[in-house]
């Protein structure tokens, strides 16, 4: 997946220009490398753990940006898209995501256990992705793929070395549990999800691979007081706090509760949209449009004036066309 010499500009400076033709459109390939994964991560290159790098290495992480017509292009589709009927979050979408689960479960089973049918099937090939302020085309399908899986192995690696445990809510298909199993061989993980289908696929791989994880069902719109999180372990959610909507404060106070080490949440952040701009407008319409939670980070912000919580960091990375989903926040409860 290595481009050719001279086509790639290796470590290129983002900021800079884009050649364009007459058209308007973007002629030049770039590549997205360590400096743009670190800018993007907002640590400096030296930090990025071996295993991103080691897997950036063998990704073909070419793109191009969409100026001009081929812009317009885009954000066109997106006032489409949030012209027509959109499935709204909340309770109310539980068969959904069984059905969802389901899909990919019965997948993982023809195919005989193959980890990549454990990839939910809404990551499709060659989407548009959102990236500083710019719509970025990738030149190889599973660019998206790419980098969550890096962003996964930074955010592991620097948050979940030291905890015990790792508890993941909202699981779905146990993609997030896989990497982390990879890294941490020793730690206790444990999926939870409120799908039957998700704790299925999870004893599964635990029964056919090995995988080693606890499982449990989990409403989160209702959290079970009586769940246990051990004092030195880790809550992750990708995508999943999302779906609470103005229900998330429950949750929010399950953890102050329980106090776990560490909480890492990888979610669409509607207060990190700027609104005087047609890009985070566009995005921020698309988040209300779909019911997705909105002062999430202001309920963290507010905790943390209180002296309840410590946030530790606060970082928007990169987003599909509709919007910024892989925004990163890691906080912990104080004592």
């Amino acid at each position: 997946m290595t481009a050719s010499a001279g086509f790639v500009k290796e470590n290129s400076h983002l900021e800079l220009g884009i050649e364009m033709d007459q058209r308007g459109v973007s002629t030049d390939t770039l590549n997205f490398g360590p400096e743009e994964i670190a800018k993007t991560f907002d640590v400096p290159v030296h930090e990025l753990p071996p295993s991103c790098l080691e897997y950036l290495a063998r990704c073909d992480m070419r793109f191009r940006y969409l100026r001009g017509q081929e812009r317009e292009q885009i954000i066109l589709k997106v006032l489409r898209v949030l012209n027509q009927p959109l499935e709204i979050s909340g309770p109310a979408r539980k068969a959904r995501w069984e059905s969802g689960w389901s899909e990919n479960l019965e997948g993982f089973i023809k195919s005989g256990f193959d980890l990549t049918e454990l990839l939910p099937k809404y990551y499709k090939p060659g989407e548009i992705m959102r990236w500083n302020g710019e719509y970025l085309l990738p030149l190889e399908g599973k660019f998206e793929v790419y980098i969550f899986t890096i962003l996964r192995l930074w955010l592991f690696n620097t948050y979940f070395r030291t905890v015990s445990h790792v508890y993941e809510f909202g699981c779905g298909t146990g993609h997030n549990l896989v990497v982390l199993r990879n890294l941490f061989p020793e730690k206790q993980l444990i999926g939870l999800d409120w799908a039957q289908s998700s704790q299925e696929t999870l004893a599964l791989l635990n029964q056919k691979l090995g995988l080693g994880v606890e499982g449990g069902v989990f409403d989160m719109f209702t959290p079970d007081a009586s769940f246990p999180i051990v004092p030195h372990g880790g809550v992750l959610t990708m995508g999943a706090l999302e779906q609470l909507g103005s229900s998330y404060l429950p949750f929010v106070e399950f953890l102050l509760q329980k106090k776990p080490a560490i909480c890492v949440h990888v979610e669409p952040i509607f207060e990190l949209y700027d609104q005087t701009k047609l890009f985070d407008y566009l995005g921020a319409s698309y988040h209300q449009k779909r019911g997705y939670f909105k002062e999430f980070l202001t309920t963290l912000r507010t905790l943390e004036a209180q002296g309840v919580i410590e946030i530790l960091k606060i970082r928007k990375t990169l987003g599909s066309m509709c919007s910024d989903g892989y925004t990163m926040i890691a906080w912990k409860p104080l004592s």
